[in-house]
């Protein structure tokens, strides 16, 4: 059994819905990132998402899509993602997960980012268009590396296709609530309560839900369905209001919001 720090905040909250923020690492600023981080933990968050703004960013909705727009134009990369993490890192224990595409990782190649990956204290990480059946030696990179690999299954996902997904999957699964991209919209969702059910007869992991989750009722409703809620695109949504004004704020006031509802 994995002894990671997703490991440990997840044995921590058992019994308990935990609450997975999300945020594009760079919108508005790594340093407002940086803020924001420190607000979930004030919050009570279980463990942190962080998105390295890539330009088709083909699982996402167009509010995060544009913030990874604006977050590239100000010439936000990969490494200080990684600095912001470390920074982070240094004054918290609270998870991080690394959110990114295939194509950033191969640029700076497996192995090494895996190695600065950890170096930065990065806990797991989703490759969000990365089949578990191709590229093996990156699967192996972050397994050497003791970055736990975080696998997405959709409600369109066949029983039999979720054992080989939940396989690679350490940390925890991440269940889709719905089809399509990331934010509010239409999309086949399907019973959640059943497909986490599913998921859970095939693997011990904690099981997330994310994709569509905007209100503390959407959050509310999966208290004690899920053993964690991500919620990404309305916190995006809180720091477009006004990016250069009251962001960390915002964000603070919303995770507080979501993390009361899931406690009841």
């Amino acid at each position: 059994m994995s002894t990671s720090r997703l490991h440990a905040a997840f044995a921590a909250h058992r019994g308990r819905t935990g609450l997975i923020p999300f945020v594009t690492a760079g919108y508005p600023s790594l340093d407002a990132t940086l803020e924001m981080l420190r607000a979930f933990d004030r919050a009570g968050a279980l463990a942190v998402e962080v998105g390295i703004p890539f330009s088709d960013p083909i699982a996402d909705g167009p509010d995060i899509q544009r913030a990874s727009e604006w977050a590239l134009r100000n010439h936000v990369g990969t490494e200080g993602v990684f600095a912001t993490i470390e920074r982070f890192r240094a004054e918290s224990a609270l998870p991080v997960v690394v959110m990114t595409y295939a194509n950033p990782v191969v640029r700076m190649g497996a192995d090494a980012f895996a190695k600065r990956a950890k170096a930065a204290g990065v806990d797991g990480i989703i490759i969000s268009d990365l089949p578990p059946e191709e590229a093996a030696e990156t699967w192996k990179a972050f397994d050497d590396a003791g970055v736990d690999t975080i696998t997405l299954v959709a409600p369109t996902t066949d029983e039999a296709r979720v054992a080989p997904l939940v396989e690679r999957c350490r940390g925890f699964v991440y269940c889709l609530a719905r089809t399509g991209v990331t934010g509010q919209g239409a999309g086949y969702s399907g019973s959640i309560p059943d497909r986490v059910a599913l998921i859970r007869r095939q693997t011990a992991l904690p099981v997330a839900v994310g994709f569509g989750i905007s209100s503390g009722d959407d959050a509310r409703a999966l208290r004690g369905v899920a053993d964690a809620v991500i919620v990404g695109a309305a916190f995006v949504r809180r720091i477009t209001e006004n990016p250069e004004q009251g962001a960390v704020e915002r964000v603070e006031a919303f995770a507080r919001e979501l993390t009361g509802a899931l406690a009841g």
